[in-house]
């Protein structure tokens, strides 16, 4: 029913639907076409140029977070000598270090420069210099056998003889001059 009446009109009004547009009703319509066109170009134009500036920004602004990353967490730097070292041996090392070092400074402040002394001084030197090579030795060693448990116990038996020819040392220099003293 509403179908035949759209009909009807369409046969009835059959010559409008005919007819050819007019020519400055077409010049209207390419006109703005034209427009849309110059339109669609300038936002596309202005798009790539935003989106590079945007581009530039994220770079950036992905550079300066990949660097306060790396501020806040520095890589930790390992002495080359303390790399192939566990904890306990560090501590083994540290506490015979300190030891021999002790001793070195009373010895120093007993010694009254006699010659047997300087002679013996001279003598457990160039033995602390070979010892000190042989663990330095040993040390290089453990950084490549990391784990290692016979260049371990070797490392550990050097830095012990190099404290025990100091404390020799010790007695034999700072004892003597104790029972002078006495």
């Amino acid at each position: 029913m509403g179908l035949d009446k759209f009909e009807q009109q369409i046969k009835d009004s059959h010559e409008y639907f005919e007819q050819e547009p007019s020519m400055e009703h077409m010049d209207k319509f390419l006109f703005k076409l034209q427009e849309q066109k110059e339109a669609k170009k300038t936002n596309l134009i202005s798009w790539n140029k935003s989106s590079w500036w945007i581009g530039i920004a994220a770079s950036l602004s992905l550079l300066i977070s990949i660097g306060m990353f790396i501020n806040r967490n520095p890589i930790p730097q390992k002495q080359p000598q303390q790399m192939g070292l566990s904890m306990e041996l560090l501590e083994i090392k540290t506490y015979y270090n300190n030891e021999s070092e002790k001793k070195l400074e009373k010895i120093n402040q007993c010694n009254h420069k006699t010659a047997n002394t300087q002679k013996l001084i001279e003598n457990t030197e160039s033995q602390i210099m070979k010892l000190d090579f042989n663990a330095d030795k040993l040390e290089n060693k453990l950084l490549v056998a990391s784990g290692n448990k016979r260049v371990e116990l070797a490392f550990i038996q050097n830095l012990k003889a190099k404290n025990d020819l100091i404390n020799k040392m010790y007695v034999e220099i700072c004892s003597n001059q104790n029972l002078l003293t006495q």
